[in-house]
């Protein structure tokens, strides 16, 4: 019994940590593309931009600000940005989801949840907070 016990818990333990290192090997980003004078962008900012690095979304899915007229061509978009604020989920620099606008923060937490649960193995666990 206890080898059967000890079999499971090192299956257990070698499972937990082969998610976590899939985890940790995807690079995920939210590339949040603005514009100077957008109005919608500088709300964002008000309500948002203290707080997101703070949750289990801006730990799981770092964000970078890029300005529509200088975006990094590194990045890989499905097609141009045309609107601000957009938000641009990439994987390893390709984008793999998009939220365009922003009409308050009740929609945009529950669109990108949905987008990261849909796209990525994002499991929201726990608020990060960084003091």
């Amino acid at each position: 019994m206890r080898i059967l016990l000890k079999s499971l818990t090192f299956s257990a333990l070698a499972l937990y940590l082969s998610s976590n290192f899939l985890k940790a090997s995807e690079n995920y980003n939210l590339i949040y593309v603005e514009q100077q004078g957008c109005i919608y962008c500088e709300i964002w900012d008000e309500e948002l931009s203290a707080i997101y690095p703070k949750t289990a979304e801006g730990n799981f899915a770092p964000l970078v600000r890029v300005d529509i007229s200088e975006y990094d061509e590194k990045i890989e978009f499905v097609n141009p940005v045309v609107f601000t604020p957009t938000f641009i989920l990439t994987k390893n620099l390709r984008e793999i989801a998009r939220i365009e606008g922003y009409i308050g923060d009740d929609l945009f937490w529950g669109m990108l949840e949905v987008v990261l649960k849909r796209e990525t193995n994002f499991d929201e666990v726990s608020i990060i907070v960084n003091e």
